[in-house]
């Protein structure tokens, strides 16, 4: 491990088991990004890839992908073992705990600042130029995010750089998503969010209104800093589908009074499409849920999200919802920090 301290923790989860299509191909270009990025701006930045519950019959994601370590990149991968998996309900059903895994990054985070995103995500360089010297302490932070469709089964692996020049397919932004394909003359068609009618239904819906917060695809990027990850410890750790439960600590931080900090275009991050169902997209989405319903695997529904979000803006404090213990901090877990390699 280089010396030089972390400015910045990234956190992410996977396991080698192609979850939409493409995965090792997915995690490279986010692994080269972040390394690139982390080298070019300067930016002393350690990556804790979380490998939950890995398949045994594969290599394990520090031995498959390309590795390029650097005084400025600083990977690791933390492994927590099936043995560990088990000990969770639902586990016949869920081979990955989105959020739990996150966790256990976050806990072992060693940079002031920590980002809690996904494998499938590149990062803008006008955000990278920002974190180098823009975060501050009692804020969060969030991005829009774009989704592009990279064409992963040519001959060549294209470069984040190039994969962030792509056409957008959608934009999920503080108003809702937008698809900036349609035509001139009907202009970009925007999915507007709940939040974003009037007052007066807002308050017969919910009895609280809800703050407009920037929950869209939020688990794709949350950046705060670590003693506000702590405040929350980390994300709800109930072994479900992750559906929403990204959102929660939004509504946890603000509760608490954090700065709620939206930042401007053209700071963003990218995603990589990947295949329907696997994830949510809304022209996806009776798939993906229908694929959870035949699974029997539990997801929190929209009723429930809101009602848990009420009862935050409503409360005062971070209002935690597990123990000391939570990221499995006891956990004797096994990291292997990566070395220079050209596997293709």
């Amino acid at each position: 491990m280089s010396s030089r301290p972390p400015t910045l923790s990234v956190v992410a989860t996977s396991r080698n088991d192609d979850h939409g299509g493409n995965l090792l191909k997915r995690t490279q270009l986010f692994v080269d990004g972040l390394a690139e990025q982390a080298s070019h701006y300067e930016v002393p930045l350690e990556l804790l890839l979380v490998e939950w519950n890995p398949p045994d019959d594969r290599p394990g994601l520090a031995e498959a992908l390309r590795w390029a370590p650097s005084d400025y990149f600083q990977p690791q991968v933390v492994t927590v073992p099936p043995e560990i998996h088990r000990t969770f309900a639902g586990t016949g059903s869920l081979p990955l705990f989105q959020m739990i895994a996150k966790n256990v990054g976050i806990r072992r985070a060693r940079a002031d600042f920590v980002l809690a995103t996904n494998i499938d995500i590149l990062v803008s360089d006008e955000l990278v130029a920002f974190i180098k010297s823009g975060l501050k302490p009692n804020a969060l932070f969030r991005v829009d995010r774009y989704d592009v469709r990279a064409d992963l089964d040519g001959a060549r692996l294209p470069t984040p750089a190039e994969c962030r020049a792509l056409p957008v397919i959608r934009e999920h932004t503080l108003e809702g998503m937008r698809y900036p394909a349609r035509s001139a003359k009907r202009g970009p068609r925007t999915i507007r969010r709940p939040e974003s009618v009037s007052r007066l239904v807002m308050a017969a819906w919910d009895r609280v209104v809800l703050p407009r917060l920037h929950t869209l695809a939020c688990g794709d990027f949350t950046l705060t800093s670590k003693e506000i990850w702590n405040s929350l410890r980390g994300y709800p750790e109930w072994p479900v589908y992750s559906w929403q439960l990204d959102g929660v600590p939004m509504y946890q931080a603000y509760a608490a009074g954090v700065e709620m900090v939206n930042l401007p275009r053209p700071m963003a991050v990218y995603h990589l499409e990947h295949g329907e169902g696997s994830g949510w997209t809304p022209e996806a989405s009776r798939k993906l849920f229908a694929r959870l319903d035949a699974a029997g695997i539990p997801y929190m529904t929209t009723d429930a999200y809101r009602k848990i979000a009420r009862k935050l803006v409503r409360g005062r404090g971070f209002q935690p919802f597990h123990g000391s213990e939570w990221g499995l901090a006891s956990m004797k877990l096994g990291t292997i920090e990566p070395k220079y390699n050209s596997v293709e």
